[in-house]
Order: structure tokens, then C-alpha cells, then sequence
């Protein structure tokens, strides 16, 4: 019979049940001891792939000693790999070097979960634990865990030669069968059980200094279910969306005081949904927040729980999450989806019952990762206010980590962006070898020789291989492929005409000669200006910093053209239009480099 999931939950609990608000639970409430509390560095996406680390790869006896991916797949990837391990250190030295002591990790802090890539971050922070006095507090994203029974991993290993080979978990004998699509089947393979991602709870063992169970320093911890951290005492039922299949899995969620009055409310919000007719989990990836509000009722419940005495304790209060509460692209959902019909990006953008559920909470401050964008997003509602600080990645563009600093009544956030690091000699030799070998074409990526310029690179070159050929549609991508910015210009001034036959005449008539941007931006490619709504998508303010001014200007003048009057749908300029609308959108979002947010009224002023 289908049962309510809160229902079943609810009875699943119901033998043992902590009540957070029994006496012997309860700690003594005091006023916040510090007007200014110690700065907390928040981290997400780090994506850690340890070029070192022992995944098996037999190639690595030739590589000195290293297990790189080719640079080919990061070129096709929303993030990077090779550059993540040393991004990660660059940015903890940093924290180190400000003296800072407590530092949050988003999720997503392994390049897929494997073995020992999990094994590699707990040593690192272990490390930074002992030579600097860090306390660690993490957070599951969905490339760290995969249900109660894990999921097998493969990748590809670059040779010295510039091939590559494979490496996988899966243990069949035809190890070819499990290769993912893209994988060529002629490849070298070797089985290794490193690579195998686990689930709930062996992923988090690892860790588990770091947050995910009590520790002695720790001035208050707690899950949902009470003081305990057992994992036991921690399991939950997980209920199909049928009602049909139910299946206990373990909630990662914690409340931990590392300070006096500080708390921190670190929020696993992975949605793991059983899959009807299988021992197989529906992927986390684009569940989130949407998701949590249906399947996962018992930890909206604590969060109120946990709002309401924090506000009669004087406790400050911070929440911590992979995904975002907000839309973190300026409230352009809707545009994207008119523009180019649903993404994978607007399907994870969370409804606004999300942000309500947050402010019901009387939570008035959260951080998030996932979509690895810079941003800042507000909801209101009367005289509450919520915002959501979508916190970059390590592994993509723009490359950079928050500080935030809590005072009276404010929060104040700085961005430290890691653009300048230098890339790594040893990596590079392999990525040239690889380029030589395949003649792989990646956009300047392998040119560059800093990572803020191998980010941006890297973006630039994704916007057209990937973005544009799954996303955009048809005639507008060919459209972009076919125009220079100064066509976009000249097209906005002539008749409105089909898509279409705007590429037809460009083919028939095409502007003048396309050149390097020392000749000025009108005679670059439109697929440049592509490049640059994605840096400023993923970067607001920040991704600004990577486009010249020159080309700024430029794209003012555009805006100034297509956006002072309203265009007929399915014309060439009413997409151009819907580009630059969006365009101007996350170029006037509120402040997402250095800012203070008053956390009484929600107003967000530049620092």
C-alpha cells in the first residue's frame, strides 16, 4: 500500500525519537560572546583530482609517477580536472596564510567519489589540520556519494606518448561492456577497485572528523534525529515517487558550534530517490532543493527546529548546502527556457517555495555550490529577507573561494579569486604530447599559463563545443557561427527577418573580414560574444573582470540597439534581443564580488 512519505518517516523514527527540545538536550542559552565572529573560508566544487594518487593507471610508471586526464575531456567538460588538486592547496594556503581557522567545504570536493580520490582530500585536510590548526566542516555534493550502494567510476588516463588508457571499477570480464559513451572501445583497460565511488555511509567514513560526526572540540552538535551520531541513528526512509519502493539511507545532515554562538546548519540536501523495480537510486544531480521540499520533509522540519532556538538562544545562524536556494542567474529562468526551450540549468534552478521554506525557517543567510556560479540572489517576503551566496568553483571559471565574516547584525563577504596560480610545467608537457598525438583542438586552453586564462579559455571554448551544439537552437546557433559582432550590429538597423534567412543573406552578403580584436571587436566572431554571455553567466561581476573593456563597450552599443524596442517572435533580432536581455541581467545582478549584507533589512551593499 502507498504510504505518505513524511508518514513513513515519521514511523521509521518513532521507536527511538530524540526530541531536540528535552531537557537533556538542551544547552544553557547565552548572548553571542563575539561582536565580530573569527572568519569562515567557504569553499565549493573543489572537484579534487590527485594527478599522484594510485588509481591504478599503469601508465603512471612513465608519466613520473602521474595520473592525468586528457586534456581533450576537460575541454568537453563543465570543469577541469588535472589543475583542481592544486587549485584546492592554493586556496587552503591562502586561508592559512589570513589565519583563518574554519573552513566550510560545499560538496563536490572530489573529482567523482572514488576510493582514492576520497582518501586524498582526508589527507590534505589532515594535513592543514595539523601544520595550520584548520577545522574542516564538509558537506556531500552528488560527485561524492551515490545512495546506500555506491556506483562504479571509469575514466581515462593519459600515456606519455599522448594516448590514453582506461581505467574502471567495474569488476566484469568483458571490461569494455561498462565503458560510458565517448570512451573508444579500442583502448587499453584496467580494472582497479580505486575507482569505485561508495554510498551513504562508507563515503562519508573518510571524512569524518570533519563535521560529519561529533568531535571533542565541537561546543554543539546534532542531527535531525537528536545528539547521536551513529550512523544508525541516522537512517531515514526513502520512498520512490510511486510510493511503491521504500529503502532506508543514512541523513548527513548536521548542526555543529565551533565557536561560542556561532552555528552552523550544514545541510545534506543530495536527494537520493529509489528507483521502482530496482536495488538502483534515481542521480542526485538535478534533484536539489525542489526535491528536498517532497522527499526529505524531515529536514525542513529540523530547519525550523533549529531557526527557532538559535533566535531564542542569540545564537548566530548560517546555513551550508551544495545547491542553491535561489535562482543564482539574476531570475532568468524563464528567458532561458523562451530562448532555448528547458536546460539542464534551468531544470535545477529551485522554485521560490524554496527560498519561503527558508525565511519560514527565520534562516536568513545560506551558501551554495553545485552550478559552480558566482552570484548573489534575494528573495523578500514583508519584512524578511533571504539570500543565497552561490559560491564558485575551484574547477572552473571563475576560479575562486568566499570569506565570510560575521558582525553585529551584518555578514560581510569577500571573493578570492585563484586566477593568477600558475599552471603546472609537468601537467602541460603531458597536455602538448597529448596535442601533438591527436591534434585535439581546445581553444587556447593549452596555451595558457595561468589558470585564470586557462579557465576563461577553457569557457570561451565550451560556449560553441558544447553549449551551443546541445542547447541552443538551431537556427540561432548557426546564426551565431555565421555573424560577426558587426553584422549583430548592421542587423538590428535592417527589416526584421526569419532566422533563417538572416543566415542566408549573411552567406550571400557577408560584413567585412573577420580579425583579431586589434582590428576592434566588429570584426570578430559572434561566437566571441557567446563566449562572454557565458563568462558573465557564470561569473557576474567577477566573470566581467575577464571581458576587455573595449568589447564592453561594444556590447552596450548593442544592447542600446535591440533592447529599446520589442521584436516579432521567431526573428532573427528577437533572439539577439533575448541574449542581450539576459546579457544585461547578469551584468546588473547585486554585488557577487565584495559585499555586506544587512541581515535585518537584506539590503546588499558593495564593500
Amino acid at each position: 500500500m502507498k504510504r505518505d512519505r513524511h508518514s513513513l518517516f515519521l514511523a521509521s523514527r518513532a521507536r527511538d525519537r530524540v526530541t531536540l527540545s528535552d531537557p537533556d538536550f538542551e544547552t544553557v542559552a547565552v548572548a553571542m560572546p563575539f561582536e565580530v565572529f573569527p572568519p569562515i573560508a567557504v569553499i565549493a566544487d573543489a572537484h579534487v583530482h590527485d594527478p599522484a594518487a594510485d588509481f591504478g593507471f599503469p601508465g603512471a610508471a612513465q608519466t613520473g609517477g602521474l595520473s592525468v586526464r586528457p586534456l581533450a575531456e576537460a575541454a568537453r567538460s563543465t570543469r577541469v580536472f588535472n589543475e583542481s588538486l592544486q587549485a584546492f592547496r592554493t586556496a587552503l594556503d591562502d586561508v592559512a596564510a589570513r589565519g583563518i581557522r574554519h573552513v566550510v567545504l560545499l560538496g563536490d570536493y572530489t573529482d567523482d567519489g572514488q576510493i582514492a580520490t576520497t582518501a586524498a582530500v582526508a589527507a590534505i585536510l589532515e594535513d592543514y589540520g595539523t601544520r595550520h590548526g584548520i577545522a574542516f566542516f564538509a558537506l556531500p555534493g552528488n560527485h561524492d556519494i551515490f545512495g546506500d550502494a555506491g556506483r562504479h567510476r571509469t575514466k581515462r588516463f593519459l600515456d606519455a606518448d599522448g594516448s590514453s588508457a582506461v581505467v574502471t571499477s567495474h569488476p566484469v570480464t568483458d571490461v569494455h561492456d561498462p565503458l560510458p559513451a565517448g570512451i573508444p572501445r579500442d583502448l587499453p583497460v584496467t580494472v582497479s577497485p580505486s575507482m569505485f565511488c561508495p554510498g551513504y555511509p562508507d563515503g562519508l567514513i573518510p571524512l569524518r572528523e570533519h563535521g560529519y560526526f561529533p568531535q571533542n572540540g565541537y561546543l554543539h552538535w546534532e542531527t535531525p534525529f537528536g545528539p547521536r551520531g551513529e550512523t544508525h541513528e541516522r537512517m531515514f526512509i526513502a520512498v520512490s515517487d510511486s510510493g511503491e519502493t521504500c529503502r532506508p539511507l543514512m541523513e548527513a545532515s548536521y548542526l555543529v558550534e565551533p565557536v561560542e554562538g556561532l552555528w552552523l546548519l550544514m545541510i545534506d540536501a543530495n536527494v537520493f530517490v529509489p528507483l521502482d523495480g530496482s536495488d538502483d537510486w534515481v542521480d542526485s544531480t538535478s534533484a536539489g532543493w525542489n526535491a528536498m521540499l517532497v522527499h526529505k520533509r524531515h529536514v525542513i522540519s529540523w530547519m525550523k527546529d533549529v531557526g527557532a532556538r538559535a533566535a531564542r538562544r542569540g545564537k548566530r545562524l548560517v546555513a551550508f548546502s551544495h545547491y542553491p536556494a535561489l535562482d543564482p542567474l539574476d531570475g532568468t529562468r524563464a528567458a532561458e527556457i523562451a530562448l532555448l526551450g528547458p536546460t539542464a540549468t534551468s531544470g535545477r534552478i529551485p522554485d521560490d517555495a524554496v527560498g519561503e521554506a527558508f525565511i519560514e525557517a527565520g534562516i536568513s543567510l545560506h551558501f551554495s555550490g553545485h552550478l559552480h556560479v558566482n552570484d548573489t540572489a534575494r528573495m523578500r517576503r514583508g519584512e524578511r529577507a533571504f539570500v543565497n551566496v552561490a559560491v564558485p568553483s575551484l574547477a572552473g571559471f571563475p576560479p575562486a573561494y568566499k570569506i565570510l565574516t560575521l558582525r553585529a547584525g551584518a555578514a560581510e563577504i569577500e571573493t578570492v579569486s585563484l586566477g593568477d596560480m600558475p599552471m603546472d610545467a609537468a601537467i602541460g608537457a603531458l597536455y602538448a604530447a597529448e596535442v601533438r598525438r591527436t591534434n585535439v583542438q581546445t581553444g587556447g586552453m593549452a596555451e595558457a599559463t595561468r589558470y585564470g586564462a586557462f579557465l576563461s579559455a577553457h569557457i570561451g571554448h565550451l560556449a560553441w563545443r558544447r553549449h551551443l551544439k546541445r542547447e541552443w537552437p538551431a537556427a540561432l546557433a548557426a546564426l551565431l557561427r555565421a555573424a560577426t559582432l558587426g553584422d549583430l550590429a548592421r542587423l538590428a538597423v535592417r527589416p526584421v527577418v526569419p532566422m533563417d534567412v538572416a543566415v542566408a543573406m549573411l552567406a550571400v552578403a557577408p560584413g567585412p573580414p573577420r580579425s583579431q580584436e586589434t582590428n576592434g571587436p566588429e570584426a570578430l566572431s559572434a561566437i566571441a560574444f557567446l563566449g562572454d554571455w557565458y563568462r558573465l553567466r557564470m561569473g557576474s561581476d567577477l566573470g566581467a573582470t575577464a571581458i576587455s573593456p573595449q568589447r564592453m563597450r561594444f556590447y552596450d552599443r548593442l544592447s542600446a540597439l535591440y533592447l529599446a524596442q520589442a521584436w516579432p517572435d521567431g526573428s532573427a533580432q528577437s533572439g539577439i534581443a533575448a541574449m542581450l536581455s539576459m546579457f544585461e541581467a547578469y551584468r546588473s545582478g547585486l554585488p557577487a564580488i565584495d559585499f555586506r549584507i544587512d541581515l535585518l533589512s537584506g539590503e546588499i551593499t558593495e564593500m
